[in-house]
């Protein structure tokens, strides 16, 4: 994306006039990968462009608290990401969109972007990587399952999410496993598909860094999660978290109840949120709880996406 592109985003966003909430970015990304697999459970979402674009390196002191977020969407690859291009010729940090699905030993990411995809061959065969179809693909296997070799280092960090790799002159998928391989590449139904998830797309809105998943273990209370970071205009601007909680039919006064008087900018929240506003969003049958926060000048700018991995989201709806 052009840096007139950014301009010019950042002010329809600001006056009102971009596009409807979820469409674009987030929403698209959805629909690029299978509703019927592990992207159900877990998705991860990020814009490298929409970073880089704004200046977000490492280095740059005015960009430092938004530096989390410029690798979202990487997942459990966002440790390694620097050692990745010399190592297998992939930078999912150059690209335009990252996205990361599933758990355990169902995961796989998908970098979108120019790709040089004789480079990225070319230094999977050196490290052993063998020619294998995958799904109707033709890519590249370190084995035919999900073995995970813990001898073969590629980088640190990186044990079998590499196993298996789909490479384009516009994408790099990889897994460590065919089956998730192949939903991280789409599928007749998509996440975007499934009204529960796009009415969680709706809510977020129009964000450069978003996770949406179920709860774990299985919640009777709460059936999808969902954190975002809107997109800033200008680097200074302060970092506006979404917190999205779409419940069960039958809890959602429960739910909001707690919502609307546990993340409140009066109490612990308040700290780190000086300003908090909830409203209902409503989509296909499905209404979403949200929570707006207005970050202070010092808190991590993904404080929300915290939130959900430690598990204080969930004891605060739940507890």
């Amino acid at each position: 994306m052009r840096k007139i592109g950014v301009a010019l985003t950042a002010l329809l966003v600001l006056t009102g006039c971009g596009e409807n909430a979820g469409e674009g970015g987030l929403k698209d990304a959805m629909a690029a990968v299978s509703g019927d697999g592990p992207a159900a459970a877990y998705f991860e979402y990020g814009e490298p462009a929409w970073w880089r674009d704004l200046g977000v390196k490492a280095g740059a002191e005015q960009a430092r608290r938004w530096l989390p977020a410029s690798v979202s969407g990487l997942g459990s690859l966002a440790t390694a990401a620097a050692a990745l291009p010399e190592a297998t010729g992939m930078t999912p940090t150059a690209g335009t969109r990252a996205i990361s699905i599933g758990v355990p030993p169902q995961q796989a990411f998908r970098f979108d972007g120019d790709v040089d995809a004789d480079a990225v061959r070319k230094k999977l065969a050196a490290l052993g990587a063998k020619p294998r179809e995958m799904g109707g693909h033709d890519g590249l296997s370190f084995s035919p399952g999900d073995e995970i070799d813990l001898s073969r280092a590629i980088v640190p960090g990186v044990t079998n999410q590499l196993n298996q790799v789909v490479v384009t002159d516009s994408l790099v998928a990889t897994a460590s496993a065919p089956d998730p391989l192949t939903s991280v590449l789409g599928g007749e139904t998509t996440l975007a598909d499934k009204p529960a998830h796009a009415a969680m797309a709706t809510c977020l809105g129009d964000v450069a860094a978003a996770t949406i998943m179920t709860p774990s273990p299985p919640s009777g209370t709460v059936t999808l999660y969902g954190v975002g970071l809107r997109r800033p205009a200008d680097l200074n601007d302060r970092p506006v978290n979404v917190i999205c909680v779409l419940p069960a039919a039958s809890a959602t006064a429960d739910v909001e109840r707690a919502l609307t008087t546990r993340l409140t900018s009066t109490g612990t929240y308040g700290k780190h949120a000086p300003e908090i506003a909830h409203d209902r969003v409503s989509s296909d049958d499905h209404t979403v709880l949200r929570a707006v926060l207005t970050l202070n000048d010092t808190t991590n700018a993904l404080f929300a996406n915290q939130m959900l991995v430690r598990g204080d989201l969930q004891t605060l709806i739940t507890s």
